[in-house]
């Protein structure tokens, strides 16, 4: 008994042993967070588990084994020092990919903001310096949203409240100083540029409201690597939180396969004139949809197209940026040559090497293309399509900590965190190239059609019924498992 305890004081004594056991430590903590990663295939898992163990052993019995010298031991406290710097680094990354993936699929809410504007050149420079004075709000958009801003607006002043149900007027207010300041839900900032293509430099906001609702869960989850299903991309267009309620200018349906490995991606122009059920119904350009959330969207869409949608993906200006320098930069090759109208890139007929700035150029440009906004939506879904090359090459090892870093916060879906597992480690089992489609809805324009998001006429696009039925049908080709060909979505 006495030989036992002083057996177990010398381990203690044993500086070895506490080299040993942070190193098992260390070891444990990786093969329990592969585990609950779950993102590698059990043909690598296992190896790897078999190694780590096998290497934990040996190292141990470095420390600890009986008739060793004291130069093996020093040894394998070195290599124990370095493998678990290894070890280490290797923990915190599995913890920072669990941890970022939690962020894209934290997609429960949806943040309106709404502010309080005045003219740039104006003295006001406080809540409180508009006490008294004329303020405009409006009945157009989310009517829950302006209310609660205007309750809350009179809890911080006495303030005269105007009312205008057409953007345009309700800019003009503004400009022509019949208010001092608007009340302007920033979801809807966009809509003024046709009237006031200034407006962001003209102005200043001197507050802000922020309202959180949680969104309705309209996920339709299915097995994603046995199962085709739908995801639609939508762009806000904002800066900033990816949560905040915007206009939504980049539509579009991506039908996957996964067992024929290919992928068809439909673009829809954001001018479509289409029934929207959060505004009662009534047409209106489908933009606007997101002014009253992502589930107005996808709602919306689903109708349209009469396609269930799976999942959706949401980013916005600041995603694109942040995510394409991430990878690297994308190459995409454009049919034509043109210069874009912000930022003054010259974009070349064929391959052309984008990075953030320039690819959120290259995919706003509707202007200098003959097609207008069709062009556009071909070239977002070329945007799209390079980011997806990149993102299954091989260089996406090299820049997997910036991408993480990116796509943290800044992308927004509602697939869950399991199904985006389950859709990488198929990816990393077999390696398979993606065969990827595009196909693009047409319309014709109307300019005098009413629009009630904006209050007035506005320019619309008429659906074109036959690419409408087209895209209905190659939907329905990628769903019911069958294969595509360049044939199918040929125009």
């Amino acid at each position: 008994m006495t030989q036992r305890k002083a057996k177990k004081r010398s381990i203690f004594k044993n500086i070895g042993f506490y080299f040993a056991l942070i190193y098992f430590a260390l070891t444990v903590l990786l093969i329990v967070q592969l585990f609950i990663l779950g993102m590698i295939p059990m043909k690598y898992l296992i190896p790897i588990i078999i190694i780590l163990v096998l290497l934990a052993m040996g190292l141990c019995y470095l420390q600890l084994g009986k008739r060793l010298s004291k130069l093996n031991r020093i040894l394998g406290r070195i290599i124990i020092v370095l493998l678990s710097l290894f070890l280490s680094v290797g923990n915190w990354y599995i913890f920072k990919t669990y941890h970022t993936f939690g962020e894209l699929t934290d997609s429960d809410k949806d943040v309106s903001v709404v502010s309080v504007v005045v003219m740039k050149d104006s003295d006001y420079e406080t809540i409180e310096d508009l006490a008294g004075q004329n303020i405009a709000t409006t009945t157009l958009g989310d009517a829950d949203v302006m209310s609660n801003a205007a309750k809350d607006l009179n809890k911080d002043i006495s303030a005269e409240l105007k009312s205008y149900n057409s953007v345009d007027a309700y800019g003009d207010a503004l400009y022509n100083g019949e208010v001092e300041a608007i009340l302007l839900n920033e979801g809807m900032r966009g809509s003024f540029e046709e009237k006031h293509p200034e407006f962001d430099t003209d102005t200043k906001v001197i507050k802000r409201y922020t309202y959180e609702k949680v969104a309705k869960d309209i996920s339709k989850n299915v097995d994603v690597t046995n199962t085709p299903f739908n995801v639609y991309i939508t762009g806000i267009d904002s800066y900033g939180t990816i949560a905040t309620v915007s206009r939504s200018d980049v539509n579009m349906l991506v039908a996957v396969n996964p067992n024929t490995k290919q992928i068809l991606m439909t673009s829809i122009p954001r001018d479509y004139y289409v029934v929207q059920p959060c505004q009662d119904n009534q047409k209106d350009k489908l933009t606007h949809t997101g002014i009253f959330g992502v589930s107005c969207t996808i709602e919306t869409a689903e109708n349209f197209l009469n396609t269930d949608i799976n999942y959706y993906a949401r980013v916005n200006f600041s995603s694109l940026i942040d995510i394409v320098n991430a990878l690297g930069g994308i190459t995409v090759n454009s049919p034509v040559s043109f210069t874009t109208t912000v930022g003054g890139y010259s974009i070349v007929a064929g391959d052309n090497y984008l990075d953030g700035e320039k690819a959120l150029a290259f995919s706003r440009e509707r202007y200098s293309l003959a097609g207008g906004d069709r062009d556009r939506g071909k070239n977002q879904m070329r945007v799209v399509e390079g980011m997806i090359n990149k993102a299954i090459s091989p260089a996406i090892i090299t820049r997997y900590t910036s991408i993480l870093d990116a796509v943290g916060g800044s992308f927004q879906t509602n697939m869950n965190q399991s199904e985006i597992n389950s859709l990488i480690r198929m990816q990393l089992d077999d390696m398979s190239s993606w065969e990827i489609f595009q196909y693009s809805l047409n319309g014709y324009g109307s300019g005098n059609t009413w629009s009630p998001a904006n209050g007035f006429n506005s320019y619309v696009m008429q659906p074109d019924q036959n690419t409408v039925d087209k895209a209905n049908a190659l939907i329905n080709k990628m769903l019911n498992g069958q294969t595509l060909t360049q044939t199918d979505v040929a125009e």
